[in-house]
């Protein structure tokens, strides 16, 4: 990139398609804020919005942004969900789904949350402590990703659908290969798809079964729970079971991940937490403003939209770009540094509709406005108690030595997050 008069030439298709943008996207988002904030990206033809205050005003404006295109490639993987219904439609089926994921049914989930995290917590310490047994000189290593955040939100899930944790493994296998198919390329497409198909062949029977006897697991109440006389018909169940499986799971086990970095890798900020855990839920909060699950979410304007002097044509795909506007100067001070105590970030509960009444900002890590995640609370009691708990075994955490180790990239590959601690 060139400069001109002092402005940096837009980036071209080699940015984007490089490793370093995947790695570490926000230099590119910061100067597409400052002078490109509405900028169609030369790999995709898609438009990016950058800045805090546009993509909140077009999470707002239904009338001109839909959300059709969660269609094109999460739809395409597990059928028709919620999340690319606009209107009427929209709103039944989150109706139906929401209460089940918020206020007084969350403190149901919570013994789940606790037993699981338990669970998943004696078997790596015992693990541990077998190794240290045969290799006296061994010390204490665990994966943040592979050996407990990809398994406490899908062990959750299964409790919560009330399946059996016996088939964990199958579930480990099918959630990432839908996940892959839904941002990835033809092939991973293609097994995403198969992966669903599977797995909707297993809550086939498992659905009429509950249709016939309920139980207070979440599956009895989709299928039987409805909003004015309407029921969620036996596909779009199974499509929302794909969606909480994967949203559940896949984003999940990416913030608890993430959380653990961004806590280890600011020694301060660690210590406070250490000091007192009931922190946790503010950096909870703060690392879905500085680096979240979700990098994006994308709309399709229905009319041509002019924005910073450029025309959004009818028809063509918005790229919300929630890292872009969770850094946004305008909005966060100092937006690239991990801070418990920021003035300008709203702490309480995740805000559906952006900016709080004291002028403080809300992070869009869990989206705006109707579409927002309705199992963002979910989440945060999963994360925060997951790592409260973890915290009382893990004695001295630190990144193992010989490892790079960061949040989640813009990628498909394996991540890995790994620890050493004193082992007792």
């Amino acid at each position: 990139m060139t400069s001109v008069a002092g402005v940096p030439a837009p980036p071209d298709a080699a940015v984007f398609r490089g490793r370093a943008y995947a790695d570490d996207p926000y230099p590119v988002l910061k100067m597409l804020r400052d002078h490109y904030p509405v900028f169609q990206n030369p790999v995709t033809g898609h438009w990016m919005v950058t800045r805090y205050d546009d993509v909140i005003a077009i999470f707002r404006d239904q009338e001109n942004f839909s959300a059709s295109p969660n269609g094109d490639h999460i739809g395409a993987v597990f059928g028709p969900t919620l999340m690319e219904y606009d209107g009427a439609e929209h709103a039944k089926l989150r109706n139906i789904v929401a209460p089940e994921f918020v206020g007084l049914n969350l403190k149901a989930l919570l013994p789940v949350i606790t037993r699981n995290t338990m669970a998943l917590i004696e078997k790596f310490t015992v693990h541990h402590a077998r190794r240290m047994g045969e290799q006296a000189a061994a010390t204490g290593v665990i994966d943040i990703v592979d050996d407990f955040a990809t398994r406490l939100p899908l062990n959750v899930i299964l409790d919560v659908l009330d399946l059996p944790q016996e088939a964990h493994e199958v579930f480990h296998t099918w959630y990432p290969a839908m996940m892959n198919g839904i941002n990835g390329g033809p092939q991973l497409r293609i097994e995403g798809q198969r992966a669903n198909a599977e797995y909707h062949a297993y809550l086939d029977p498992l659905i009429e079964a509950r249709r016939l006897a309920p139980g207070e697991d979440l599956l009895s109440r989709l299928v039987h729970a409805e909003v004015d006389g309407q029921r969620m018909s036996k596909d779009e169940i199974k499509s929302f079971a794909s969606l909480i499986l994967v949203a559940g799971a896949e984003t999940t086990d990416k913030a608890i991940a993430n959380l653990w970095y961004q806590l280890l890798a600011n020694p301060s900020q660690w210590a406070a937490v250490q000091a007192d855990p009931d922190l946790l839920d503010r950096a909870f909060t703060e690392m879905m403003r500085i680096h979240g699950p979700a990098a994006a979410q994308t709309r399709r304007a229905i009319h041509d939209v002019t924005l910073h002097g450029v025309t959004i044509p009818a028809g063509a795909y918005v790229h919300l770009s929630l890292y872009g506007a969770n850094r946004d100067e305008r909005v966060f001070r100092d937006p690239d540094r991990f801070d418990l105590n920021r003035e300008d970030l709203y702490f309480g509960k995740e805000l559906r509709y952006g900016y709080h009444q004291d002028g403080r900002a809300s992070h869009v890590g869990f989206g705006l406005g109707p579409h927002f995640c309705v199992g963002y609370q979910l989440a945060r009691a999963e994360a925060v108690t997951g790592t409260r708990m973890l915290m009382d075994v893990l004695r001295n955490p630190r990144f193992r030595p010989g490892t790079t180790p960061g949040p989640i990239a813009i990628r498909i590959e394996p991540w890995h997050l790994e620890l050493e601690f004193d082992a007792a």
